[in-house]
């Protein structure tokens, strides 16, 4: 079971969540095409929740902890780019 690796990845995912919404709130623009479109229209703080519990249910799905760990991987890239921005 992919459960413990599935727990570590929400922590950059609130991470993400918190440093894009500060680095929006500072007039930096999401670097993410589509999220980027979307966030125009919609508020990006419930658009995000929506993202990250649609991630974190198909890692579930997918039951892999070598996928679950490489999006950890990414999601600390894109957290420390975002920490780059808003410092």
């Amino acid at each position: 079971m992919n459960t413990a690796f599935l727990i570590i990845f929400i922590l950059p995912q609130i991470a993400d969540v918190w440093t894009t919404l500060r680095a929006l709130e500072l007039g930096a623009r999401e670097m993410n095409p589509l999220l980027n479109w979307i966030f125009q229209r919609f508020d990006a703080l419930p658009v995000m929740v929506i993202v990250k519990l649609v991630g974190l249910w198909a890692l579930w799905w997918l039951d892999s902890y070598l996928l679950t760990m490489a999006c950890c991987v990414v999601y600390l890239w894109v957290v420390l780019n975002n920490w780059k921005v808003i410092r």
